[in-house]
């Protein structure tokens, strides 16, 4: 562990502090018609268009922007209502510009023309970039933006793109995915700190090799001073009520940035299963199980989040961030009607009646420490980040179970197992960019990883009573894993062409080892990932381009641990500690026509990837869900997105894809099994802005997914149809909100499991059909935006709910 921390030191000795001698530049604004003082009016620093520095006047007119180097800045100050003002100065010393009249804006006071602008979808060499900075997006909430970004589609509250689900960061920097989690950070973010969102599917070598396609939501950097703040609530209406609640504080002075979120969810969420299984010997049916299944369950989660900036000078930002989900109150009960049928013996019929009670308690709680210094030539920036990860989590559950026999006396049986898991994660990172020329950049940078995580799983049946130590199915798990990475990229464009090569390495050393079990499994290995863009500019409004990219896959920690949680005395859900990490190799060529039209052929080959498969155990009747290896699996198809306006009010994004997915898969009994479906799905987005004042907003979303292959069970068809109002009220300082989610229940899906000895079928109908009332009020200086973002690392993504 020391030679771990001092690895971490090590990388921190690039912090390196350059002195730099910096100025103010200050002034007081009044108006030309009254010479009364204007308050929150913008004034901003520019070298070649790009905003520098910059303030807002106070109370009394006053601005003051600190921090300025030395050189030559072009001065801008607009206010509403009044002609912007333009002014060349030199700063050499602190600048007092004295008192400045803004003049009146006559013309556009005599007719308001209010307009909104319109998102934009643009193609970089690597990625996707939909724009929605300035327009009526920014009024909803960021959850909002990633759903209508197009080629995300949003199932039960769970991103996904190319039918998998994306690795989150905000900033160029990780943020924990677990479907509930992200839902809810990002709900109760508010979107005007949104600047673009990236959707990257074959991701560069800077980013992690962990993961498939990468959601960049990038935040705009405040330029004013001042406070801005929001409280906002939602109420939903499902089988049952359930509500959330919280609010945002930011403030900027100076050298400071300050951002605080409080967010308060309080949840009952209903879900209905039926379940059919056929066990079999030598593919005749021994006896048929047909089970109905409710599952309730009640939650109080707390998320915090606080980031702190502080600019050391014009070149050196020290910033700290901290993240902590608490998760104080959850229990679900599941209720198990059964009804056996033995085929083989009419007198064996039984039925059961399960109930499954379970708790648990969990915090999660993420810290990061950032260093960015930007030396003289522009673009040239040394940054580092230190993270760490505690998280804590209790697990218990009671499983009783009557049994009714058609021929024999009834009975029962009951268990309790009490269950921990405690993560630490450690982690380091220092990235260097270096502009060559102003059409050539390279990037390069190290990380380094330390996971440690033990488990503890005790089960104790009830036996008259008695409470009695099962130990076949009680360990201990200790899991230990470092990583260590680097990597190097180039990136060079000339007139018509871009090129963007890297490579990344990362070398693994792991050892699982479960101690009553005295099983170790270890593991250490080096992998590169190699990744590579182009681009060709035919003419003004056709591009073809192509990227290669390779990415590995980790299991979850919870995939991992050997423990196993019970459903009943015949199904459990249970982990794999010999799971090997996917690689996943990607190609992509693509064309973009006009800005507006874009079609791409894809193929994906992943060894090993994971699957949770169902396997029925014919010999002992039980139900496992249990994480493995696929031995391969091709993924092939075409994409097409548009995004275009219709009419002025009402602009239309649409994703479609048609893919085929092919799973290959060798059983325990040696037998080689593949499955593969052509599969499609296609997701139509209506975005409306409405009245005069451009104060309403509506949305119709359709979201349609035939039938696919996944794991070797065939998903049924989904469907979801959504429609949702917005309206700005108070001069747009309060939002009110109307959602009506899964109009046609159209996310009650089955999976169908037919192969070998595998005959299984299951429905499910999920809690999705829901009514939404909310509400959001800004207060203070309300042209502010916040430095917001949630960061974790890539090894923190691998913690599951």
């Amino acid at each position: 562990m020391n030679l771990k921390i001092t690895s971490l030191f090590v990388l921190f000795t690039f912090f390196t502090t350059f002195g730099q001698e910096t100025y103010q530049v200050s002034g007081k604004l009044i108006a030309s018609d009254s010479e009364i003082a204007i308050s929150f009016a913008n004034a901003v620093l520019l070298q070649d268009g790009t905003a520098m520095k910059g303030s807002s006047s106070d109370a009394s007119g006053k601005f003051t922007i600190s921090n300025v180097s030395s050189g030559k800045y072009n001065l801008d100050i607009s206010f509403l209502g009044y002609k912007t003002y333009h002014k060349e100065i030199e700063v050499t010393k602190t600048i007092d510009l004295g008192t400045l009249v803004l003049q009146k804006d006559i013309e556009s006071l005599d007719d308001v023309n209010i307009t909104t602008k319109k998102p934009r979808l643009k193609r970089e060499i690597d990625r996707l970039v939909f724009t929605i900075e300035g327009t009526a997006l920014t009024e909803d909430n960021t959850w909002e933006v990633l759903r209508r970004t197009p080629g995300v589609i949003v199932i039960n509250n769970t991103l996904s793109i190319k039918n998998s689900t994306p690795v989150v960061y905000i900033n160029d920097r990780r943020v924990h995915l677990s479907a509930s989690e992200i839902y809810q950070l990002l709900e109760g973010t508010p979107a005007q700190t949104v600047k673009s969102v990236e959707v990257i599917t074959n991701p560069p070598a800077k980013y992690d090799a962990q993961g498939g396609t990468i959601l960049n939501i990038v935040m705009d950097k405040n330029l004013i001073l001042g406070y801005h703040g929001s409280i906002y609530g939602n109420f939903t209406q499902g089988v049952f009520p359930r509500y959330n609640g919280g609010m945002n504080h930011f403030f900027k002075h100076n050298k400071l940035n300050f951002f605080a979120n409080y967010n308060y969810t309080h949840s009952k969420i209903n879900r209905d299963n039926y379940e059919n299984i056929n066990y079999l010997d030598n593919s005749a049916t021994t006896s048929l199980w047909n089970s109905d299944i409710n599952r309730n369950t009640r939650s109080n989660q707390h998320n915090v989040n606080l980031n702190v900036d502080y600019e050391i000078d014009a070149k050196n930002t020290l910033s700290f961030s901290g993240n902590l989900l608490y998760l104080p109150y959850w229990k679900r009960k599941t209720v198990t009607n059964s009804v056996v049928d033995d085929q083989t013996a009419a007198n064996e019929d039984f039925s059961l009646w399960a109930r499954n009670s379970s708790s648990k308690d969990m915090h999660n709680l993420g810290l990061n420490l950032d260093y960015v210094h930007q030396f003289k030539k522009e673009g040239e920036k040394l940054s580092a980040n230190v993270h760490y990860t505690d998280y804590d989590k209790g697990d218990d559950q009671n499983v009783y179970t009557d049994y009714t026999v058609l021929a024999n006396p009834d009975f029962s049986t009951a268990f309790t197992t009490n269950a921990s898991q405690k993560t630490n994660i450690l982690s380091g990172q220092v990235d260097y960019e270096l502009p060559i020329s102003e059409t050539a950049t390279f990037e390069t940078g190290i990380k380094a990883a330390n996971i440690e995580t033990k488990s503890n799983l005790w089960q104790f049946d009830i036996v008259n009573g008695v409470s009695v130590l099962d130990v076949s199915n009680s360990d201990t798990f200790q899991y230990d894993e470092a990583i260590y990475a680097a990597y190097v990229s180039y990136a060079k464009s000339w007139e018509k062409w871009s090129v963007k090569v890297g490579f990344r390495g990362e070398h693994t050393e792991l050892e699982g080892n479960s101690i009553i079990a005295n099983q170790v499994n270890t593991q250490n290995y080096f992998k590169l990932f190699p990744t590579a863009h182009i681009n060709h500019a035919i003419s003004d409004k056709l591009n073809v381009y192509a990227d290669f990219s390779r990415r590995i896959i980790r299991p979850s920690f919870d995939d991992l641990n050997p423990f196993r949680y019970n459903f009943t005395d015949f199904s459990f859900v249970t982990g794999n500690p010999k799971l090997q990490p996917s690689i996943a190799n990607s190609y992509k060529i693509g064309t973009e026509i006009n800005g507006m039209f874009f079609i791409e052929a894809f193929y994906t080959y992943n060894k090993n990837e994971i699957y949770q498969l169902t396997i029925q155990d014919n010999d002992n009747t039980t139900l496992q869900y249990i994480p493995s290896n696929v031995e391969n699996n091709r993924y092939y198809g075409l994409d097409f997105v548009t995004y275009f306006s219709m009419l002025d009010i009402w602009d239309v994004s649409i994703t479609t894809s048609f893919y085929n997915n092919e799973d290959t898969f060798t059983t325990a009994e040696n037998v080689r099994v593949s499955q593969q479906k052509w599969a499609n799905y296609t997701s139509i987005d209506n975005n409306f802005t409405l009245l005069k004042d451009k104060s309403l907003t509506a949305n119709v979303t359709f979201v349609y997914l035939s039938p696919v292959v996944l794991g070797f069970s065939e998903v049924s068809s989904r469907n979801l149809l959504s429609l949702s109002l917005r309206k700005t009220v108070w001069n747009k300082k309060a939002t009110l909100s109307l959602t009506v989610n899964d109009i046609l229940n159209g996310q009650e899906t089955t999976r169908t499991t037919r192969y070998f000895n595998q005959n299984n079928f299951y429905r499910a109908n999920f809690d999705t059909q829901t009514i939404r009332l909310g509400f959001r009020y800004n207060f203070g200086n309300t042209k502010l935006t916040t430095n917001q973002r949630t960061k974790s690392s890539a090894e923190q993504e691998r913690l599951k709910e």
